[in-house]
């Protein structure tokens, strides 16, 4: 007889990924019927890292996704770069509010990512030189 991974053999135990695999499968549509919803067509994925955009975020992104704002955002505090982890947070937290299936974490990821935000911009905006001010103005013309 074939050792089967299934969710019968999650029921009996088994932890390996196959089984919770079919666990949590059965247990999101279980949950979509009894709400009502439609029958998603997608299968779990396994979690991407937080600072590479996908599908999803490219679709937002001509929108204008809070992933791509947060990064603008980011980039324009002064002294981010020496806080990487915040920086990390920051984007994770900003992927949480562009995911809609993820809506019952949407408030405490916003408030959240506002602390983050307010913590990341104590050391002010960029602001460009004096010298890249009047090249501006110049229209890049040299002398």
């Amino acid at each position: 007889m074939a050792d089967v991974h299934n969710r019968t053999r999650y029921l009996r135990g088994c932890r390996c990924d196959e089984c919770k695999l079919a666990q949590s499968v059965y247990t999101r549509e279980r949950r979509q019927k009894k709400n009502g919803e439609a029958l998603s067509s997608r299968q779990l994925r396994p979690a991407k890292p937080a600072l590479e955009p996908d599908d999803d975020d490219e679709v937002l992104a001509s929108g204008g996704s809070v992933f791509s704002g947060v990064s603008e955002e980011i980039a324009g505090f002064v002294g981010a770069d020496d806080h990487p982890g915040l920086k990390a947070t920051a984007l994770a937290l900003a992927r949480i509010l562009d995911t809609p299936s993820a809506i019952a974490q949407h408030a405490a990821a916003a408030g959240r990512l506002m602390e983050l935000l307010s913590t990341l911009g104590k050391g002010g905006k960029k602001k460009p030189s004096k010298l890249s001010e009047l090249r501006g103005l110049q229209g890049g013309k040299s002398a």
